[in-house]
């Protein structure tokens, strides 16, 4: 899938134009609903030697016809560019296969309870389960489970998405919320898609539902769920 470009500016361009200018949104204040100018080829060329193949086609569409970054869901989309210095790693990491598959949920693997307080007070009583938390942590931040990722968005409070360059999963979009100690998502969906849904969710003017795993809203994956199941 790739995205309609004409659709895409089109619609920015009436958000932009929507935007109150006394009370600004997140959006307009991140990025106004503009885009970059489409990425360089010294900039492309850099990424796909790296990764040792062509970007997923969606997202490469995208950077290369649409945008290089701005406009998008949360924050925005962070530009090629700016997404290649982000990585801990370096661009080596780009080269070699992610291995994620499935979901790794912290809670699942530690047996958290349900209720927040309890899982808080369980954190400051427990030593081996802030251990195991901790554990987790610091694995799922380094090798292997950081290769083959590409930043896309930020979503906030140290929760940010990427795209899967290599590996079973290349062209998926997932949610790191590691910091947060919570875990890794697939959103089930590609880069196309999850943009796509965010531009419809803001031309309809569609307040953000309160969820259950609320990053995954503009995915596939059954973990997200609103409070409210009529939305």
């Amino acid at each position: 899938m790739t995205l309609d470009i004409a659709w895409v500016r089109e619609g920015l361009a009436t958000l932009a134009a929507r935007e109150p200018g006394d009370s600004p949104s997140l959006a307009s204040r991140a990025h106004g609903y503009r885009l970059r100018e489409p990425v360089d080829t010294a900039t492309l060329d850099r990424a796909e030697r790296a990764i040792g193949a062509p970007l997923p086609e969606g997202y490469r569409h995208f950077v290369s016809a649409v945008g290089d970054g701005g406009a998008g869901p949360y924050w925005g989309v962070v530009p090629l560019g700016e997404a290649l210095e982000r990585l801990e790693d370096g661009l080596t990491a780009l080269g070699r296969d992610c291995p994620l598959s499935a979901d790794v949920d912290f809670g699942e693997l530690t047996g958290q309870p349900d209720d927040w307080d309890a899982h808080v007070a369980r954190l400051e009583s427990d030593p081996s389960y802030q251990e195991h938390y901790d554990r987790l942590s610091e694995t799922y931040v380094a090798s292997p489970w950081v290769d083959g990722r590409l930043p896309l968005v930020d979503y906030g409070c140290g929760d940010w998405f990427f795209l899967v360059v290599r590996g079973p999963r290349r062209g998926t979009v997932w949610v790191d919320s590691v910091d947060g100690g919570t875990g890794l998502y697939c959103l089930e969906v590609d880069f196309p898609t999850f943009y796509a849904r965010w531009l419809r969710r803001e031309l309809a003017g569609q307040a953000k539902p309160n969820a259950y795993y609320s990053y995954l809203e503009f995915g596939d994956n059954p973990r997200y769920r609103p409070l409210d199941p009529s939305v």
